[in-house]
């Protein structure tokens, strides 16, 4: 009999094969299944499993509403207090919270809340994962972990397609590739092979039973099974998956069709194609883990009101003062936009202030924004770190960012360089950042950039607003802490935390 070719559900394109045919494949594998040289390494520990029951019931009949966008660390977002009339507060949010102030303690410390955040997310965001770069060719691949026990494979496959496959064998659900750097065992005499958390490998090898999958998530190899036994049904579990200029996104819904991501990825949509992020490459990525809660780390990212205080390079080489009054800061750019050459303002003016994206939204005027004086790029010391990107022919001394809508994902552009933040909770206390650092395609390291100038301004900025995020979750964990009030230039966090409070704790009460 021959080979039939099938689509599933999710478009992936694989072989049919009979029993008969798979059998003997399956025994011709066998010499051959341990073939590609990096499948060496120690099998990974498994996640623990969580009962579902211990889960709040944070029912949910219904997609939630985008947390809003808002605008993060691209310039000012200051809220004019005086003579503006105050809303009044909601009744009925649980432990007592208003709207306006920070939420209480539980839902940052409770386990039980941050399980149910989870699988919120898993269900109804859309996470921002890589840039495309990462895995040129057929047969590349890396492994991203969501949470306590989620871990996805993101793999170039044989038709030159990004695809996502839970890192987990359908036979016993053991882990496919570890998840640290180096999978070699410490003892030569050890057999055990496995794949690492990155690389390239025409096959996923369980290390357990040597069950072996190709890179379109087949099951090509398995032996001794039953007659009745049929490797279609018994391929790698795909996940949702996109693509949106260059930057991978995966949806963990357990749903057949994930949410819309368009409506997610809008803004972001429309600024890296004007930057041309799709076609750009990778020159530095640096890990930062961060002990606190999720959403600490994203209420951090959304506001400026901390940026005077404790980021002196950043708001030395950005324009924003939130210690000046609006008369001082109009005065501060007023010297700013004398400075901008002609070229760059008339750029500005008919450009990025005015632009759509590709489906109609337009950008907010703190999503964009001039450099200080003497400074061209994000930079330490305000000079050029790289050529300047393909679709930039000068420079226009200006910055602009974009988040996705719940701001797990976070891209700031330069003329010469882009840098893309990642956020994503791994447990009540734990949240992963990774910054990547992109440049001209064509640009060399060692000749065109250093890497550690590249990355020198977020490297320094990161690392204090870890400071800060820790510290932060620290006094949150105080039986001393009260909800304060958000200041008007926390519009921001504000606005996260009444969609959080509304749409994941208490959905439809409001």
């Amino acid at each position: 009999m021959g080979e039939e070719r099938s689509e599933n559900k999710h478009g992936v394109v694989g072989r049919r094969v009979n029993r008969r045919d798979f059998a003997k494949t399956s025994v011709a594998a066998g010499a051959a299944v341990a073939l590609p040289g990096t499948l060496r390494g120690e099998v990974a520990a498994e996640g623990k499993a969580t009962e579902a029951a211990a889960l709040p019931n944070y029912g949910r009949s219904h997609r939630p509403a985008l947390p809003p966008d808002p605008g993060g660390y691209g310039g000012p977002d200051i809220e004019q207090e005086a003579g503006r009339r105050r809303e009044p507060a909601r009744h009925g949010y649980p432990g007592g919270w208003r709207e306006r102030t920070t939420i209480p303690g539980e839902y940052y410390n409770d386990e039980r809340h941050y399980l149910a955040d989870e699988r919120f997310i898993a269900e109804n965001l859309w996470l921002y994962v890589d840039h495309q770069s990462r895995i040129p060719n057929p047969g590349d691949y890396f492994v991203f972990e969501f949470g306590r026990s989620e871990s996805v494979i993101i793999v170039r496959s044989s038709d030159g397609e990004v695809r996502g496959f839970h890192n987990v064998c359908r036979h016993r659900g053991s882990r496919l590739c570890r998840h640290d750097a180096d999978p070699t065992p410490g003892d030569p005499r050890l057999s055990v092979k496995q794949l690492g958390q990155s690389g390239s490998s025409p096959v996923f090898r369980c290390p357990y039973h040597a069950w072996t999958y190709d890179t379109d998530g087949n099951l090509i190899y398995a032996y001794g099974m039953q007659d009745d036994f049929d490797p279609a049904d018994n391929g790698l579990v795909p996940c949702h998956l996109g693509t949106v200029e260059g930057s991978i996104f995966v949806n963990l819904s357990r749903a057949q069709e994930p949410p819309e991501l368009d409506a997610a990825v809008a803004q972001m949509r429309a600024l890296t194609e004007r930057y041309g992020v799709a076609d750009l490459t990778i020159a530095a990525r640096e890990q930062y883990p961060i002990k606190a809660n999720w959403k600490l780390a994203l209420e951090n990212f959304q506001e400026c009101y901390h940026c005077g205080p404790s980021h002196q390079a950043l708001s030395t080489t950005h324009h924003y003062d939130y210690e000046a009054t609006p008369q001082q800061l109009a005065a501060q750019t007023a010297k700013v936009h004398a400075w901008v050459p002609e070229k760059a303002r008339r750029d500005r003016q008919g450009g990025m202030d005015g632009m759509a994206g590709s489906d109609g939204s337009q950008y907010k005027p703190e999503t964009s924004g001039h450099l200080n004086p003497g400074f061209v790029t994000g930079s330490l010391d305000g000079k050029p770190v790289a050529p300047l990107l393909p679709n930039i022919d000068a420079w226009n001394h200006e910055t602009q960012n974009a988040t996705t809508a719940h701001s797990t994902g976070y891209w700031q552009c330069y003329d010469d360089h882009v840098a893309i933040a990642r956020f994503t909770p791994r447990d009540v206390n734990r949240t992963d950042c990774e910054i990547i650092w992109l440049v001209h395609p064509d640009a060399v390291e060692g000749r065109d950039y250093d890497p550690d100038n590249v990355k020198a301004l977020w490297h320094v900025t990161i690392q204090e607003d870890i400071w800060i995020t820790d510290n932060n979750h620290a006094g949150i964990r105080s039986d001393a802490y009260r909800s304060g009030r958000y200041s008007g230039a926390e519009t921001g966090p504000a606005g996260f935390v009444k969609w959080y409070m509304s749409e994941v704790v208490t959905p439809g009460d409001h």
